[in-house]
Formats: C-alpha cells, structure tokens, sequence
C-alpha cells in the first residue's frame, strides 16, 4: 500500500530537511533536534495513515452502486446520472479527496463532489455523471480516489474496482425503438411500400375455375364438390422492399477525435437508415465489413428486426476478435490481469507464477462478475483455448483494446459481401453501401457490382469524406491542409471508379434527409461548368 505525501507534508520534510543540514553545519543541536523531530512526524504520519485505511479497509471501506441494474443503455450524446454510494464501517472518520472515475474511452465521467468525509459507520453519496461520445460496450470501470484521515499528512490512493457496463447506440436508436406512451405493438409494421402478389404463400387470394396449366395441388376439392366443378386456390405472397446495408468498419475510420471520426458518421447513417426503413416495412440486413464479413445479419421482421437493429451497432466498436485485436495474446493477458487484481480477494498473488493455466481459470472465474456476458471473440488457431478465455474476459467486461490496421483495403470484404447478398433469400430490392470511397481500382469489386446489378438490384454508396474530424495540433495546420488535399483527391478518383462500374454514388446526409440525393459525379460537372462558364 502506498502512501502519498500532501503538499503541506511535502514542505513540512524539506523544512525539516534543511533545518537538520543547517544545525550540522553551523553546530547548533537544537537546530538539528528540531529538524529531526519535524521529519519523525512525518514519518510517523506516513505509517499511521497507512494503518488507518488498512483497518477500515478490512472493516469495510468500498464502493457500491445505487442502481436497479448493472448494465444501461444510452444514445450517443446523451448523459445519465449514476448514484453510487463510498460505505465507511470503522471506527474512523475517512477523508476523501481527488474522486474520479474510472472509464472507458468513448466515455467521458464527471463525478461530484471531488472531496467529502466519510463518517464511522456511515455512507457518502456520489454522482457520476456520464457522457456517451462513442458506439460500443462500455464500462465504468470504478472509482480512483486518495484517502486518510482528516487533517492526515498523507494519503492512500484507492482504486474501487466495481463495474458499470453501458451499451453506447446511435441517436436514431434510442429515438426510433423507444416505445411510445401505452406501449408499441411488436409486430410487423403495416406502413411501407409493402404489397401483395400471386405466390405460393399461406394465404389465400381467391378461389376460382381451373384453367390449363393449374397444379392439381391447388385443388380445393371440398369447394369443387359444392359448386360442382374444379376451384383452384390462389395464394398470394407479402412481398416487402428488402434492404442490405454494408457499412465498412475498417479500423482507419476510427482516426479523429472521439465521436466525430468517420466511422463515427458512418454507424450514425447507417442506423439512421436502417431504422427509417424498418419502420416503413422494409426488410433490413446488416453487414458490418472489413478486409472480410466480420458481421452478417439476415433481416427480420417485426419486433424481432429493430430489436436487432438496435443492437448490431454495438458489433462494430468491438476490437476482441483475433483479426480485428491490435494488441498480441501477451499484452491482451497482460492487460486483463491488471484489471483482474483489484476484483480478486488475494489480488493474484497467490498463484505460481508462470501458471497460465490456473491464472486463467481464476480470470473466468471472475468473468461471472461481468456485465457483457455474450458469446466468446473468435480466437486465434494457435493456442486456441487459452486465446478464447483471454479475449472472453476482455470482452466481458468491454476493456479497451487498439483495432487491427488491416494491410489490405476493405473493398475486398464490401465485394464478399456484395456476393453473399446475390446468393441470399429473399432477394434484395436495394443495397447501400456506407464507407469511404475506394482508393484503388478493385477487379473484385467491379465484379461484385456487375453480378448484382445483373439481378435487378441497384446499388448505391454513400462515400463518407475520410477527412471527417481531421485535427491537427497547434503548430501543424499546414501538414492538416496538405493531408485534406490528398485525402480529398484520393476521394474524387474512388467516386469517378464507382460511377464507371455503375454504382451511385451520394452523400451520406441524403439516405435519412428530406431533399433528394444527388449524384456526386453531377455536383462535381456543375462546378467545372461554373468555373469554365461553358
């Protein structure tokens, strides 16, 4: 347990430092008594701080949530108020000062008050208030604070380790699925350009004569034998728009500040979109993508398919997956373990060192406590059980992991996904694909499209600008305006390849906008016309 020194206690050993050297010197005892006696003190409050909070630890000085549940939903953007209580069962009163929490990236935690006494016996109420900023599982790890006694000359930092998972969404999300006052009936929606037509459905159109050419499954023999002559059953299928949405999750849309980064537009568009469509009658699909398919989810219907579509989202902030992880299986160990030792009664340190093996059992173990209890990350094939425990417990409990900079470009999985939607049942009306424009000339790709739209299918992209959140530090704006310009001008030759392979590209704020879309290609023609004034 360590012992931090307070300001005051800081200047109270240098005077006692320096009165010390300065009675040797000039041979004054008295001087010399004086200076050893203030640094006495100081390390007599140093121990004495330290017993105090060992005791009321062991008495019980800990952290605790004052809430219904410990996972909680939030849009990005909104805040939410958490109340946690510091409970205080010695004999001592405990100072309380420096409180902060401790979270995850794509949050950002004010805790009030900073500093408080706890008294014998009693509780202190805290708030954290939470900001989401980023898509994703998220954790409120717990709370980092220095404590002592009051008018203590040092204190301990504590770190309570007592977790908080909120699952991040987009604001479509949280506005779309939220049921209205009296509730929402979960089941399919009757808005939407839905419509009927003849089919082998299970329900029936109509009854009428047998003409050439009938089945004689469809036969209605009780109706023929009443009327006297052969009906036929007419069927008729619920024939709805089918959408896929392909929203490309690569790990360089992240770079920006938090919240703002493109991929951060990007899943706002695409839920945006999915939503709107969903609740409109459409079918919707979702593949999240990088150099390969890392989700693929079939649509639904009904309450079924928003529920999913809410939750989908979530996929593409999760790094845990052994393609997707920037961080190796040591330093992923490495990192759950420091998260592991405040949550383990005996802090690790009753096992042998160098055995993984019970060291891992003890981590799952602990992954009980956890308040993302989903299935295991994909691990990798080398050690494969061992990586799985690993990458099970850091997605438990949404530590943050680095994404994996893919080598190559995310065109081939948008064109695998492309593939699996020509093959998928029922057959896509329309697909729209979310994410920069490709920066290279992709055969892949091209005949992707081409197979698709072959189908009758059309396919649309809408080219999030990479330069999106592109900051630059005091100082550096001019290599911010040079890598805008090459950013900007590798994204005028990715839509110049798509719309000559036959795919429209849009803006992105044009799928979920009121004004039609227009094409970019166009935007771009018009302004050449102004400049040359032909």
């Amino acid at each position: 347990m360590h012992a931090n020194p307070r300001p005051a206690t800081i200047a109270t050993a240098i005077a006692g430092v320096v009165l010390a050297i300065t009675g040797v010197l000039a041979r004054r005892p008295e001087a010399t008594l004086a200076g050893s006696a203030l640094l006495a003190a100081v390390a007599w409050g140093r121990a004495s701080t330290r017993v105090d909070i060992a005791r009321a630890r062991r008495a019980g000085f800990e952290m605790v949530w004052r809430e219904q549940s410990r996972r909680s939903r939030m849009p990005v953007g909104g805040k939410r108020v958490f109340v946690a209580e510091l409970r205080n069962r010695s004999d001592r009163i405990i100072h309380v000062d420096g409180l902060r929490a401790i979270a995850s990236e794509g949050l950002e935690t004010d805790v009030r008050p900073r500093e408080l006494d706890v008294l014998p016996g009693g509780f202190a109420r805290i708030e954290v208030e939470v900001t989401a900023k980023r898509v994703g599982r998220r954790g409120v790890h717990g709370l980092s604070l220095g404590a002592g006694g009051v008018g203590a000359a040092f204190e301990v930092p504590l770190t309570f380790a007592n977790i908080l998972g909120i699952e991040v969404v987009p604001r479509a999300v949280a506005s779309g699925l939220t049921p209205p006052r009296g509730g929402r009936l979960r089941a399919d929606p009757a808005a939407g350009r839905a419509r009927n037509r003849r089919g082998e459905g299970t329900e029936i159109r109509e009854l009428r004569e047998i003409t050439p050419g009938d089945s004689f499954r469809k036969i209605a023999w009780k109706a023929s034998a009443r009327r006297g002559k052969l009906m036929v059953r007419e069927m008729e299928n619920d024939e709805r728009d089918v959408v896929w949405i392909i929203v490309d999750v690569a790990a360089g849309g992240w770079n920006g500040p938090v919240g703002e980064a493109p991929l951060d537009r990007a899943i706002e568009t695409a839920a945006s979109f999915a939503v709107e469509r969903a609740r409109h009658g459409a079918a919707v699909g979702v593949s999240l993508v990088t150099d390969h398919v890392v989700v693929w989810s079939p649509p639904t219907r009904g309450g079924a398919d928003l529920d999913r579509l809410g939750a989908i989202w979530l996929d593409a902030a999760d790094h845990y997956d052994f393609d997707r992880c920037g961080l190796g299986i040591d330093e992923l160990l490495r990192l759950a373990v420091e998260h592991a030792r405040p949550l383990d009664p005996a802090a690790l340190a009753d096992l042998p060192r160098g055995d993984v093996d019970r060291l891992l059992a003890r981590l799952e173990g602990l992954r009980v406590r956890a308040p993302f209890q989903g299935p295991a990350p994909r691990p990798a094939p080398v050690n494969e059980l061992r990586d799985r425990l690993v990458r099970h417990y850091a997605a438990s409990f949404a530590l943050d992991v680095p994404p994996l900079a893919s080598a190559a470009h995310s065109a081939s999985g948008i064109a695998e996904a492309l593939r699996r939607i020509h093959r998928e049942r029922p057959r896509a009306t329309d697909v729209v694909v979310i994410g920069p424009a490709p920066r290279a000339q992709h055969e892949d790709l091209r005949d992707a499209v081409a197979r698709i739209r072959r189908s009758g299918v059309r396919v649309r992209w809408a080219a999030v600008d990479p330069a999106l959140g592109l900051a630059a530090p005091p100082g550096g704006e001019v290599v911010r305006e040079a890598v805008a310009v090459e950013l900007g001008a590798a994204r005028k030759a990715g839509i110049t390849q798509l719309a000559s392979i036959g795919v429209r590209v849009l803006e992105p704020r044009t799928l979920v906008a009121r004004h039609p879309a227009h094409r970019y290609e166009d935007v771009a023609e018009r302004d050449e016309t102004a400049k040359t004034g032909t």
